[in-house]
């Protein structure tokens, strides 16, 4: 699959020197048994949006407010828009049934993001401490994707970064 970078947020890091790089890939120390240690944590949301709420999923991201950066832990986030038109190798055409939205946060490791999925600054962004009027007649706002987005989550291992960020 194919995606588009919509909005990308990350912090500066700080380069861990024992993670040198040479010839633009790490050099590491790797058993036959073992896998290698987890060096962050990446939690993703895939939302399934059908095209013709595109615009409004997409300026409702664009207006958000965001806190990430305030966060211990945070790396970086970036929404992607699945490409559906892309074509070439390892390419397939977009179905219905295929997330066409991926978010990903990128987190010093599972305890930084455990803290601020517990913490308000989770609760603010998605709108648990936010009461909603609407309206007398007014009906409940459609939701812009077909099912509730799907969560996946990833162990990051041989992880690159620079002094500007991820």
């Amino acid at each position: 699959m194919i995606y588009d970078g919509l909005l990308l947020q990350s912090s500066e890091s700080e380069v861990d020197e024992s993670r040198a790089v040479v010839n633009g890939w790490r050099t590491v120390e790797s058993s036959e048994k073992l896998v290698l240690p987890a060096e962050c944590f990446v939690a993703c949301n895939q939302f399934f949006v059908p095209n013709e709420n595109a615009v409004q999923f997409e300026q409702r991201w664009a207006n958000r407010e965001s806190k990430l950066n305030e966060c211990d832990g945070f790396v970086a986030f970036s929404m992607m828009r699945r490409d559906g038109k892309a074509k070439g190798h390892g390419t397939s055409p977009l179905t219905e049934n295929e997330p066409t939205y991926l978010s990903t946060t990128i987190w010093r490791d599972r305890a930084a993001f455990d803290a601020w999925r517990s913490g308000n600054a989770f609760k603010q962004a998605h709108g648990s401490n936010q009461k909603t009027e609407r309206n007398a007649g007014e009906k409940k706002p459609v939701p812009l994707w077909s099912r509730p987005p799907e969560p996946i989550f990833y162990e990051g291992t041989l992880v690159i970064t620079s002094e500007d960020g991820a």
